[in-house]
């Protein structure tokens, strides 16, 4: 349980413990997908409480519903089509069930998934009037790859691992410096450094954008990696060491 609780904390924080990947799909986000028995022809289905994380799957993206302080979606912020939701899983996937291309945890069927104008839309994009942002993507190489957020950027936090709570700014001088080092990073998925954390707390850091939207991430210091999944630099934790 506790690594499923480290993979979603990044993204919820207080939400719950349970990881897109794991509980949505029931496999790493680091093994392809493979075909199932669809869940409509299995009357056993679902097959107990399922406690699903509100997210959506498009274009071999995964992403996740943007919680940490939303912003309102004005019709003016939708861009083109770019899919559409083809299966609900709340009420009707088995807790082994793999995500698959139109599949949505709570979106009804039909819901079309817009551009998010501003953003590259394997970053973010709305549907249902909602914000959702990527937490899988294989195709990126880099957090900056994963992450449009380059230039969007006005400020960094530090804030409380056990209840979110705000701790300090970082100073420009060193956010700038740190983004530049994190956007940098290889991406190599969250099961890839998920041994080194061990019994390791992480920090948490709020990337906050232009649309007054932010981007929180978890930090392990001592073990030195960083969500979505990568190794950190040397620079970045000696930044981050100041404020701890």
């Amino acid at each position: 349980m506790r690594r499923e609780c480290i993979i979603l904390l990044a993204l919820t924080t207080l939400m719950g413990c349970s990881s897109p990947s794991d509980v949505s799909t029931g496999q790493s986000p680091s093994q392809p997908a493979q075909t199932t028995q669809s869940a409509q022809q299995n009357d056993e289905c679902p097959d107990g409480i399922i406690d699903w994380v509100d997210v959506l799957k498009i274009n071999d993206i995964q992403y996740s519903a943007l919680w940490n302080e939303p912003i309102p979606v004005e019709e003016n912020m939708k861009g083109d089509v770019v899919g559409e939701v083809s299966y609900q899983m709340d009420g009707n996937a088995c807790s082994n069930h793999q995500m698959q291309n139109g599949d949505a945890a709570f979106l009804e069927v039909g819901t079309e998934v817009f551009e998010f104008i501003g953003y590259d839309s394997d970053f973010r994009v709305i549907a249902n009037d909602v914000i959702y942002e990527v937490n899988e993507n294989e195709k990126a190489q880099t957090i900056g790859d994963l992450y449009d957020i380059e230039g969007k950027v006005v400020g960094m936090s530090l804030r409380s691992y056990f209840d979110g709570s705000f701790i300090t700014d970082l100073k420009e001088e060193h956010w700038k410096e740190f983004l530049d080092e994190y956007l940098a990073l290889e991406y190599v998925g969250f099961d890839k450094v998920y041994d080194e954390i061990g019994n390791e707390d992480s920090a948490f850091l709020d990337i906050h954008l232009e649309d007054g939207s932010s981007l929180r991430f978890g930090y392990w210091t001592e073990a030195n990696v960083v969500n979505p999944g990568a190794y950190a630099s040397e620079k970045m934790l000696e930044i981050i060491e100041q404020y701890q």
